[in-house]
């Protein structure tokens, strides 16, 4: 006697699935050795992990202040490299980081925000006001001439690690903002897949449909929760982007840290 087709389809199922779960396997076992390996372990794919996915700690306030970008190492090492070159620190600092917000909900309403965007302007408009005495007008051309290369070569350093800086952070708020929306989306079309898939499973044991339509059923319910759990993992990359690019983190006590003094030399 033959076997039926119902038969024949679920082997194939169970096969197939079989050998997703082997590569899933093969993929956790090299996660763990690569942990093992940073922490100075012996590569034995033993350490343990966590079963499910953390939730980020915190939510994202509405207004991230611009000053918490100071922290970065690369903004302090900009910083320090102008200083060595006698020129203004103070006022640099107060142009390219003002004391104004970022928006996590997107979008930048402030003019000097806009303003930072190009760089040459940035250099131009910082370039008068660095040295002393003050150039006014059309001598403003004259002042960068006068400032030497390597205080110029300093200055457009700093402004490129402010405007770094800003784009890591925005690009690091709209990740989390686009994905949020999408695991909204992901989470109602999850929930009917499952009961798409329960509602087949539930007719096929009734003899009202076929298996091809369960099996069916029982791939969309699977992927759509892969997609679910992809992007959740997305969001956590999201956050720890947002941490790097902020220089650390933007809770209570996070946002009481200390920022980075100017040296007093360099504003005399």
């Amino acid at each position: 006697m033959r076997p039926s087709l119902d038969y024949v389809l679920a082997k194939s199922n169970v096969a197939a699935a079989e050998a997703v779960l082997q590569q899933r396997r093969q993929i956790l076992e090299q996660v763990r050795r690569q942990l093992e390996l940073l922490l100075g372990r012996y590569p034995a794919a033993e350490i343990s992990i966590a079963k499910s996915l953390p939730e980020p700690e915190g939510d994202i306030p509405a207004g991230i202040p611009v000053s918490l970008l100071l922290r970065r190492p690369d903004v302090i090492a900009a910083e320090r490299r102008l200083a060595a070159t006698g020129a203004s620190l103070k006022q640099a600092r107060a142009a390219l980081f003002p004391r104004i917000s970022l928006s996590a909900g997107g979008g930048t309403t402030t003019k000097e925000f806009s303003d930072l965007l190009n760089s040459d302007l940035v250099v131009w408009s910082l370039a008068s006001n660095l040295l002393q005495p003050i150039f006014q007008g059309g001598r403003l051309r004259a002042t960068v001439a006068l400032m030497s290369a390597q205080q110029r070569l300093a200055l457009a350093q700093y402004s490129q690690s402010a405007l770094t800086a800003y784009t890591e952070v925005e690009n690091a708020l709209a990740a989390v903002r686009y994905l949020s929306r999408q695991e909204e989306a992901l989470n109602i079309a999850t929930q009917e897949a499952l009961e798409s898939r329960r509602l087949a499973e539930q007719r096929y044991n009734t003899g009202l449909t076929d298996l091809i339509t369960v099996l069916e059923a029982q791939r969309r319910a699977y992927d759509a929760e892969s997609q679910l759990l992809r992007i959740r993992r997305q969001k956590l990359d999201a956050r720890i982007d947002l941490y790097l690019a902020l220089g650390g983190g933007f809770s209570a006590s996070a946002l009481d840290i200390e920022i980075p003094e100017i040296p007093e030399n360099t504003d005399e």
